[in-house]
């Protein structure tokens, strides 16, 4: 089998192996680390969460480069709307279709059979392939267990980027506003406090607040995603509880206590104007097990980050990508990944690289140009090469 053969079947079965939060990644973990084993990784390890890591020994054993994509998907929603069976990877034209094929399983299979290409013809440092579990539910928080393992000097997140080099991302909040009222019998309200009036306000008020914008990330974005009341159905009960999440896009050097303090400042300018009104704001937590059992309890909130066209990591990231043939083009993620962990947290010099356009992701027939696959094997692989340098 050839490389180009090898890369579409691992894909296809990434693909057939369904990894939705509702069964977990294991199928599709497990798939991924019987190909990194035939193919003569090193220290080929599921840890405790489930992430998978592999790597190929560097010639002089100082550092390492981490290369990661997520395992997870989006479920598919209505699978009738899709033109073929979302978890068989359908070729028609140029084009591959499946669920997660783009987002991201077409780019683990490149990045699997890339650094494979150094086993022969090691750098200077370990290449670590991390296969990271649960960054639909919470990102960054998985794979910060598996740089706690290795330490990397640089990071290459997978995320389609249109082939293009990107080095910049909007952070994600998840917002909970919430109101408390008293109850009572619908039919003499003027005995309850109702929770679900103010909070229309407040949605109002919170919806026109302000955003900062970033030259090149765009604006922030405060935008209400649900209101939840209690009790539901509420049979002739004035609610006493009702909360809205919002969602909140950061730009770089926001932090969770900046988003926590301009909805807070609304909130008390109401409760000043109406102080009967008992209202807070927090960051959501997410509460879930992974595949493996792991309990995770982690805080919803993914910083920004950037890096500098000059930083050493942009420039070297250009020159892999004009070795690998590739245009050198600079862009960001308008999405949320896991280097909100690597570069928002923890300031490891971060890119992101990966075949397919961001706009496949969590979509009915989601699909990835086949030519992007092939051309990611060779972009990773030197990618891998010239951040090893650093």
């Amino acid at each position: 089998m050839s490389e180009h053969e090898g890369v579409v079947e691992l894909t296809r079965r990434l693909v057939a192996a369904r990894s939705d939060a509702t069964v977990g990644e294991q199928q599709a973990v497990e798939v991924a680390r019987a190909a990194m084993v035939e193919l003569g990784y090193q220290g080929v390890k599921i840890d405790a969460l489930g992430n998978l890591t592999g790597s190929m020994p560097g010639s002089a054993g100082t550092g390492c480069v981490v290369l990661d994509g997520h395992a997870d998907t989006v479920g598919v929603g209505d699978a009738s709307a899709w033109a073929s069976d979302p978890y068989v990877m359908e070729q028609r034209g140029t084009r591959l279709y499946g669920r997660g094929v783009s987002d991201m399983k077409g780019s683990i299979a490149a990045m699997i059979f890339g650094v494979a290409r150094l086993k022969d013809d090691p750098v200077a440092c370990d290449v670590v392939v991390s296969v990271s579990v649960a960054e639909e539910l919470v990102e960054g928080y998985a794979l910060g267990h598996v740089l706690d393992r290795f330490a990397p000097k640089a990071v290459v997140i997978g995320e389609s980027t249109s082939m293009a080099l990107a080095r910049a991302q909007r952070g994600r909040a998840e917002v909970l506003v919430e109101t408390f009222g008293v109850p009572a019998h619908s039919s003499t309200p003027q005995l309850g406090r109702n929770a679900i009036k103010p909070m229309v306000t407040l949605v109002n008020l919170l919806s026109n607040l302000p955003m900062p914008a970033d030259e090149l990330l765009g604006p922030a974005i405060l935008e209400v995603t649900d209101i939840i009341s209690h009790p539901y159905p509420a049979l002739s009960v004035i609610p006493e509880h009702c909360m809205a999440t919002f969602d909140r896009r950061m730009l770089v050097e926001e932090t969770e206590e900046d988003v926590l303090a301009e909805v807070q400042a609304i909130l008390d300018a109401y409760v000043w104007d109406d102080p009967s009104l008992d209202a807070r704001a927090s960051i959501a937590v997410d509460r879930f097990n992974t595949y493996t059992g792991f309990q995770v309890e982690a805080p919803n909130c993914a910083p920004a980050w950037r890096m500098t066209d000059d930083a050493p990591i942009v420039q070297a990231g250009i020159e892999a990508l004009t070795h690998a043939g590739l245009l050198p083009i600079l862009s960001h993620y308008s999405f949320c990944t896991n280097g909100s962990e690597s570069a928002g947290r923890r300031g490891i010099p971060t890119i992101g690289f990966g075949p397919g356009d961001e706009a496949e992701a969590h979509r009915i027939d989601e699909s990835l140009e086949v030519s992007h696959l092939f051309a990611a094997v060779t972009g990773y692989e030197m990618l891998a090469r010239e951040l090893a340098r650093l």
